[in-house]
């Protein structure tokens, strides 16, 4: 039989009290039978900080009944840690509770750590586990939070590692998620405690110079806060003006994106106004702007258009007589209680279920659990989910106008490909630059606050994988890279094809001769699906094209006598899946072999390559050619490696690069050694063809001072006369 020490049952009473003060009678026993049920499972185990262990899940519970949540979020609260660390399982809750109290609970219990190479693989997959959990059922992620808050305030009892570990987790996962659902309390508070403990030291300063702040200002304080009470009892009945706490994190975060210290004389006061209806936030601004100077592009309206997580208000800095900075942010009540808990606020006041406010905030939460359940889906992994997540879950603080007016928000350093992707998918799959303002931008322009923006798409145009080094935001980051893979795919599929028909070819027949009853049976031998999974096991060298064609012929019963090889078509970047290697740097106009590699795909040498003829076996080795000129896609350049010898004089790297420019040839990398009197130098550059890099190196040797300049060869063999003569100027 359980027997609860006194200290647990205060606890369990006092949560016992509140929960009976909102729930149902029927409710409220469910509860109290969750309690005993996590206090059987949890008996004789204590916590770092000496205290038995049930305490933990009931202050998971009391901080979400202060919030009022519903009966079965309360029951999982109290048993959130039961599957996860007792020998009761998924099953046993719900036969006692039901299924939806044993999903919660499922949807908060971690990972086993023993299934994943280490803690960081297993909290990863805990967090998808978590958030997909939470597209069911967001008040999962409730409970999470309510777990996170109270393992923060005990945190002090774990190891200096571990608390630091657990601080920074905070701050870029939960800190984030607690304000995408608008509970800016919650959000606060846990803010606090990280901070405190991932940077003790900076925290104290911080909350020094607050209190000198105080001190310092608290005379002009009162008299701007009185002036300001007057004039709206004055004018508009029943409105609550207060001063507004400084947050010791809020002012760290300042300090280190500006760079500028806290000036405990020229800090802003931050005044709330709270009134009864819309139209009164609007008077109220009208009278603040009576009284004081407003500050030039320093209002903002956040009731005509709310932030992405529903946060309404307006907000506007002004200037008193004697110079001092004043920050007001006026809202109405609901609005004040929805900024305040957010998505729980619907259960803390029962009235707001009826307001538009709080539909505007269960709205923002149904349009993020939709992103939620696309990067979810279009996510390859665990990892690339959790990174997605994180970006997404950014502070957003830049709005951007559609040329219709629409307000759209992003993150900072978000770019013209992030707007055009939070359009529309297609639209940023055909982007290919932008209007600021009707002026025209590349695609990696970051998006300026305020301006409007509009997106310019070509049919043609299709994502680059050079997108995802400067996009930022999880949904474009996701479509993006679910364009690639699905593009990669295609391609692997073409290069599987392209290569059993040339070793069809090479046997005098071809694929379209193939009867389609044999093809089928074929299929059916090597458990293969269709035609396209033949062709990606190929391309994935998990089957052999040669011996495949072989077979193949076999079956149907046609000649398998080998004639002259025919070689496979470069038509240059054809697709993802070719590779110039950057051993020998081969081009058009050279002779070629290749070798398959699986994950790459065809990988192109030049036919003389040290590199290739070590690496590979001859039977490996594929015949490749390149197409005509005329099948090469106009301007296309390949990179190529040159050596150059000079006399050290001054100018002579700049003369070189100079006449590179004149010949529009981009110059991606360049090393020098050598010593005081001659200079080698490695150039790697980019050409269309290997008649235009002869032209190059010829034009070279004419600069002053360049004693020689030649092809670089290391990876490729001097046998062959025609290259030997070619290289060397």
């Amino acid at each position: 039989m359980l027997t609860t020490p006194p200290d647990e049952l205060f606890r369990a009473n006092d949560l016992m009290n509140m929960v009976s003060r909102y729930l149902p009678e029927e409710d409220s026993d469910k509860v109290r039978k969750a309690f005993i049920l996590a206090g059987e499972a949890h008996q004789h185990v204590i916590r770092l900080s000496g205290e038995p262990y049930i305490t933990h899940p009931v202050e998971v519970a009391r901080i979400l009944a202060d919030m009022r949540v519903d009966a079965d979020t309360l029951c999982a609260a109290l048993l959130h840690d039961v599957i996860e660390d007792t020998h009761y399982t998924r099953e046993d809750i719900e036969a006692r509770f039901g299924r939806v109290v044993a999903d919660l609970v499922d949807g908060v219990t971690k990972l086993e750590g023993g299934r994943f190479v280490d803690k960081q693989a297993a909290t990863v997959a805990s967090f998808q586990k978590l958030m997909t959990a939470m597209t069911d059922d967001f008040r999962v992620v409730l409970i999470k939070l309510a777990d996170r808050l109270h393992n923060m305030r005990t945190l002090g009892f774990k190891k200096s590692g571990s608390r630091r570990r657990i601080a920074e987790e905070t701050l870029s996962i939960y800190i984030p998620l607690a304000r995408r659902l608008g509970m800016n309390s919650m959000r606060r508070k846990m803010q606090s405690l990280a901070f405190e403990h991932l940077y003790p030291w900076r925290s104290k300063i911080i909350r020094q110079s607050l209190d000198r702040y105080l001190d310092y200002n608290k005379k002009v304080h009162q008299e701007i806060f009185d002036a300001v009470l007057g004039a709206l009892r004055k004018n508009i009945k029943g409105s609550t003006p207060f001063i507004m706490e400084k947050k010791p994190f809020t002012i760290y975060e300042r300090i280190k994106r500006y760079g500028k210290r806290f000036d405990e004389k020229r800090e802003p006061l931050e005044i709330r106004i709270v009134v009864g209806t819309v139209d009164e936030c609007y008077r109220a601004l009208g009278i603040i702007h009576g009284m004081y100077q407003p500050k030039l592009n320093g209002f903002q309206d956040f009731i005509a258009t709310p932030k992405t997580y529903g946060f309404q208000a307006l907000q506007t800095i002004v200037y008193t007589p004697s110079e001092r900075a004043v920050r007001f942010q006026i809202q109405t009540r609901s609005m004040y209680h929805v900024a305040y808990y957010g998505v729980t606020a619907q259960w803390r006041y029962p009235d707001l279920n009826s307001d538009s406010k709080a539909r505007i905030t269960q709205q923002a939460l149904n349009r993020w659990l939709d992103q939620v359940r696309e990067l979810g889906q279009k996510a390859d992994n665990a990892i690339e989910f959790y990174s997605d997540m994180k970006a997404d879950l950014f502070l957003t603080e830049i709005y951007a106008y559609t040329p219709m007016g629409d307000v759209k928000e992003f993150p900072r350093g978000a770019t013209m490909v992030d707007y055009a992707y939070a359009i529309h998918t297609e639209i940023g799959h055909r982007c290919v630059s932008a209007l600021v303002d009707s002026e025209p931008v590349p695609l990696r322009t970051r998006i300026p606050n305020g301006a409007t923006v509009e997106i310019v798409t070509d049919e043609q145009a299709t994502p680059q994988p050079a997108w995802l080094n400067f996009t930022v935001t999880a949904r474009a980051r996701s479509h993006i890279r679910n364009w690639l893979r699905q593009q990669k795919e295609t391609d692997r599929a073409d290069l599987g094809q392209k290569l059993l028909e040339q070793a069809l070819l090479d046997r005098g027949s071809q694929l379209a001769t193939i009867e389609p009853a044999t093809l089928e049976k074929f299929l059916q031998t090597f458990k293969l699906a269709d035609t396209t999974a033949l062709y990606l096991a190929i391309a994935s060298a998990e089957h052999c094209a040669k011996l495949l064609a072989e077979r193949l012929l076999n079956d149907s019963g046609l000649s398998t006598s080998v004639s002259e090889r025919t070689p496979l078509l470069i038509k240059g970047s054809d697709g993802l899946l070719v590779h110039f290697s950057e051993c020998c740097y081969p081009l058009p106009g050279e002779p070629v072999l290749a070798q398959l590699n699986p994950d790459r795909g065809l990988e192109v040498h030049r036919d003389n390559c040290q590199t290739l003829a070590a690496q590979t076996e001859p039977n490996q080795v594929l015949s490749v050619a390149w197409a005509g000129p005329q099948e090469l896609s106009e301007g296309q350049s390949f990179l190529a490696e040159l050596e150059t010898q000079a006399h050290n004089v001054p100018g002579v790297l700049y003369h070189i690069t100079e006449l590179l420019q004149q010949l529009n040839i981009n110059v991606e990398e360049i090393s020098t050694s050598g010593d005081h009197n001659i200079k080698d130098s490695k150039w790697l550059i980019r050409v269309h063809h290997l008649t235009h890099l002869t032209e190059v190196i010829r034009l070279i040797e004419h600069v002053p001072s360049v004693l020689w300049v030649r092809r670089f060869m290391a990876d490729v063999t001097e046998s062959d006369s025609d290259t030997r003569n070619y290289v060397s100027a």
